[in-house]
């Protein structure tokens, strides 16, 4: 569990830890350099309950700090919870209940609740077992967020033999969690088992940056090529429309900034981009953009956007 100054909230997380139903676990907490009672809050756990070890590390992100806390486990069985979230009390009990009861499972997964917010309603209503076309099927469309995510997961040590978070990304999930569910089936338990909080200073709360933007585009260029290599076809066509969709949002964010030269620099990286992956099946109307944006990608950009804000006017309905 990466813990870095979240005082406030780790407390709840840990709690939700130590009182499992299922109650043979290992806690790894590393304190990712935190500059408030973090550290010390750890600290005091592993006093209190054996189960609790903490590591104490310089400021290195996200990924690094879930990269040392895999490495330092020892359990046949590995889960990883954000220091500003918290379990459901039964949320280990079930995914191991999953993982025992299938055991052709490589990984097992639950539905998650944002607080405030509500729940992502997962695509079954009972304990179902996913072959990995149906996995990714799930991953490439409406979805996604639930199956991207590396927490709300259980996974078989070995399934990670190989897998690290990658430094220095900010969607460090998007690089990583598709590379597990190629790896097998994965059991979906749909009870939403984790809380995921939603902080207006959180991660992903973040403002939409132009090194944002790029590190998403970047992600999703690298699963196309996997899940091509793969062979998973609609999955690669759908993740190459989503670096597609991302590339035009980023032209969009530089003209807006008034960075011409970067914008410049997009736009032909767009056009490139459009140019490429052309035989992956995709919906008609990306199809066209493509072939738009291939030779004007300036005017394919406008357009995108027109129709970005008419469809929000329109979802927002009439005022008055």
């Amino acid at each position: 569990m990466p813990v870095f100054n979240v005082a406030a909230y780790v407390n709840e997380c840990v709690e939700s830890v130590l009182s499992q139903s299922h109650s043979q676990l290992e806690v790894i907490l590393v304190n990712d350099g935190s500059t408030d009672d973090s550290g010390a809050l750890c600290d005091a756990f592993a006093a209190r309950d054996p189960r609790v070890r903490v590591i104490h590390q310089g400021n290195a992100g996200l990924s690094t700090a879930r990269n040392v806390g895999l490495t330092s486990s020892t359990g046949r069985l590995v889960t990883f919870l954000d220091g500003d979230d918290w379990w459901n009390l039964g949320f280990v009990a079930a995914l191991v209940t999953a993982l025992d009861d299938h055991p052709s499972a490589t990984v097992a997964m639950s539905s998650y609740a944002r607080v405030p917010g509500g729940p992502w309603v997962a695509p079954v209503t009972e304990t179902t077992v996913l072959s990995v076309a149906e996995a990714l099927g799930l991953f490439a469309g409406p979805d996604h967020g639930l199956f991207t995510t590396a927490c709300a997961k259980l996974y078989r040590r070995e399934v990670l033999e190989g897998v690290t978070f990658p430094p220095g990304r900010l969607h460090e999930d998007e690089f990583t969690t598709y590379r597990v569910l190629m790896s097998g089936p994965v059991a979906l338990v749909p009870e939403p088992l984790y809380l995921y909080r939603q902080r207006s200073d959180g991660i992903t709360a973040s403002i939409l940056t132009p090194a944002r933007l790029t590190d998403a585009i970047e992600a999703a260029d690298q699963q196309a090529v996997d899940l091509l290599s793969a062979g998973h076809m609609r999955a690669a066509g759908w993740a190459q429309d989503q670096a597609f969709r991302k590339r035009l949002r980023l032209v969009e964010l530089v003209e807006q900034i008034g960075d011409r030269n970067s914008a410049a620099a997009q736009s032909a990286q767009l056009a490139a981009a459009a140019r490429t992956g052309t035989a992956l099946p995709r919906p008609r109307a990306l199809r066209l953009a493509r072939l738009a944006a291939a030779r004007w990608p300036r005017s394919t950009v406008r357009a995108f956007s027109l129709f970005g804000r008419a469809r929000n006017s329109i979802r927002r309905g009439p005022v008055g």
